[in-house]
């Protein structure tokens, strides 16, 4: 954690990143993926055919020590940083990877990844920094070019903007659009490259008055124990 000053206030520039992660498709008898990680943060939840997902959501912020102090986490900006665009060995065009990148004061579960207050996530939208889902495709321009995937869509939420919370969590959520088993038309590809993910926190960390910073905790706890109702 990286402190600075700006403006006679303490700035706290923070970071955390998931390494680089390969997918590489085994074919004939199995017909299954198996993964090959830099870091070892990805779990996977399917590696089948045409199923193929993994979540990586043990990492977090370590703001223990704000947290002893009575300190409230204020975030000004959240961004992301990609070692380099996913890539595909044998790609065609139409091949594409889902990747959801989310930060959160409390952990962050398979269901949550639906959004915080949608269904089936039992986050809160206030719990929620950040949720950016991206979907990355090969065109038929980018095929030529060594099978790199090309960003195609891209949608954020998140609402909180300051925490109590003696942890920040971030997850990164890898699912791959792709068709290895027929009837119809199948892709050649036979390999799929992550790159390694950074999230960059710029926050500022505040002392409170103690009646404020008590209702934030409570404010918290309460958001902890029950999802959004409409």
């Amino acid at each position: 954690m990286e402190a600075i000053q700006e403006g006679g206030k303490q700035v706290k520039l923070l970071s955390k990143q998931t390494q680089v992660l390969s997918l590489n498709w085994l074919g004939a008898p199995t017909n299954t993926w198996e993964s090959s990680q830099a870091g070892g943060d990805y779990t996977e939840l399917s590696m089948s055919s045409n199923n193929v997902q993994l979540l990586a959501n043990k990492g977090y912020f370590d703001l223990a020590g704000m947290s002893m102090e009575q300190k409230t986490l204020f975030v000004k900006n959240i961004s992301l940083q990609y070692q380099g665009p996913p890539s595909g060995l044998n790609g065609v065009a139409g091949d594409a990877v889902e990747i959801i990148t989310m930060l959160s004061d409390v952990p962050i579960s398979v269901q949550d990844l639906a959004g915080p207050g949608w269904y089936p996530s039992s986050m809160s939208s206030d719990n929620c920094f950040l949720r950016r889902v991206q979907t990355w495709a090969i065109s038929t321009d980018s095929g030529t070019f060594g099978s790199y995937f090309q960003l195609m869509n891209e949608t954020v939420d998140g609402m909180a903007e300051e925490t109590t919370s003696d942890r920040v969590y971030y997850a990164v959520y890898v699912r791959l659009i792709i068709k290895k088993i027929g009837p119809a038309e199948v892709s050649p590809i036979t390999g799929v490259t992550i790159p390694g993910i950074r999230f960059v926190i710029q926050a500022d960390v505040k002392e409170e008055p103690e009646f404020v910073y008590l209702m934030r905790q409570r404010r918290a706890y309460e958001l902890q124990q029950s999802p959004d109702v409409d």
